[in-house]
């Protein structure tokens, strides 16, 4: 997903009812999931364990803004990406 779109989705699903500049993170944050899906591409320790599906450690690493979308954040990987993200992220079918 390309960043407008899922800047789209998430005001679709704006449950937390963070600020437009708020959704911009989030925005952001989510197109570096789906970059690391397809890409390879590097995430953070809050973004890791998001994807790691690692609710303790995502809410230690949270900062104010990311602990108020994690809602968002599991309705991004469940709805958005491929099914098989958690396999990736467990590391599973890597070379």
């Amino acid at each position: 997903m390309e960043l407008n779109e899922i800047r789209e989705y998430l005001e679709r699903n704006n449950e937390p009812q963070l600020t437009p500049e708020e959704l911009d993170h989030v925005a952001m944050c989510c197109e570096h999931i789906s970059r690391w899906y397809y890409e390879g591409y590097p995430l953070g320790h809050f973004l890791t364990a998001v994807v790691r599906n690692d609710l303790m450690e995502a809410v230690f690493k949270a900062d104010y803004i990311n602990s108020r979308a994690l809602k968002l954040y599991a309705w991004f990987l469940t709805w958005c990406l491929p099914a098989d993200w958690r396999d990736k992220a467990k590391g599973k079918g890597e070379a």
